[in-house]
């Protein structure tokens, strides 16, 4: 199977290690200081799932597509931020690997709106989805670390596209290791991961904690229930549904099961903020504000917490200094 990973963040070099670990021919797509690292160190993985190092003639990457040739892939799977989301199809389109093909591009990304994005320049019947909620860290251009797994990777359609297409990656990754699955809920799936990322992802930045942290203090725990019941109320007032009846529902399965799994995992936005970099809010909490605002709903702590994170994003956090 060959496999287009566009994107050579942490989440697409984590799941580039499982693809190569199966024996599976890879080429990443990343900046050009990520493709000098990967082309002159190779690719190295941590972690949970056990460490795996892979040459650079295990893999191809390039800082664009045209490198690519007219090479055909099976999967193009799309692991960028969120925010270079239209980007991303827009240079997908445009590239000549896709001129002549039309395999599933599968979206490995956080928040709400994306598959919407690809569908203005690719047929819905093309464009999936994947539900991640494993924890990689970047500690290197070249290095991830796996440091979380909360549930298996779920692939499906928001579009009622042919899920059995994914069927094949579904069994490469699961045989590589990291356990997935296909699914006719994936709609439910990204609206769980909503549900999961809106409360623990933006406070986990602001008050500097790994997620467990949060569910130890009734101020924070609060907080995070507010949020919660206001993604619900949004959720549902989009006309779409969740594997929970309602919030109280969710947060038995949350603070029972969820945070637990992940209690040390620190936030991709709080290690997006410290390094300068520019964070996912607006596909996530800012989603609540803009759609809620819509329904006239209260999502007064959604907008909070957003508009914190935007503070912070102008002001990355330093060291504090001491002083009397």
């Amino acid at each position: 199977m060959k496999v287009l990973v566009f994107g050579a963040g942490a989440v697409g070099l984590g799941i580039a290690s499982f693809l190569l670990q199966g024996g599976h021919r890879v080429h990443l797509i990343g900046k050009e200081e990520t493709v000098v690292k990967l082309r002159g160190n190779g690719l190295q993985r941590q972690g949970i799932f056990g460490s795996a190092v892979f040459s650079p003639q295990d893999f191809t990457v390039s800082s664009n597509l045209s490198e690519t040739g007219r090479e055909t892939f099976d999967y193009y799977l799309i692991c960028t931020k969120s925010f270079d989301t239209e980007a991303s199809a827009q240079q997908l389109k445009e590239g000549s690997t896709l001129a002549h093909q039309k395999c599933p591009i599968v979206l490995c990304q956080n928040g709400w709106g994306n598959a919407e994005t690809f569908t203005r320049f690719f047929p819905e019947e093309q464009v999936f989805n994947a539900r991640v909620i494993t924890g990689f860290i970047r500690h290197e251009s070249h290095v991830v670390e796996v440091t979380v797994h909360a549930q298996p990777i779920h692939l499906g359609s928001l579009f009622d596209g042919d899920v059995s297409r994914l069927q094949e990656l579904a069994t490469a990754l699961n045989q590589a290791g990291i356990p997935s699955s296909v699914t006719d809920d994936i709609g439910k799936d990204l609206w769980a991961k909503m549900l999961y990322n809106c409360p623990l992802n933006a406070l986990g930045a602001i008050l500097q904690v790994p997620y467990g942290h949060l569910g130890e203090s009734e101020n924070s725990r609060a907080l995070m229930e507010r949020i919660i019941e206001e993604v619900f109320q949004v959720m549902l007032g989009m006309g779409y549904s969740s594997h929970w009846q309602n919030a109280k529902n969710y947060l038995q399965d949350f603070y029972g099961q969820l945070l637990p799994s992940t209690y040390e995992h620190e936030s991709s936005m709080f290690q997006d903020i410290r390094e300068g970099r520019k964070t996912e809010i607006e596909a996530l909490n800012g989603v609540i504000v803009r759609e809620g605002r819509k329904l006239c709903l209260d999502i007064s702590c959604n907008e909070t917490v957003r508009d914190q994170i935007l503070f912070l994003q102008s002001k990355p956090i330093k060291s504090a200094k001491r002083g009397f």
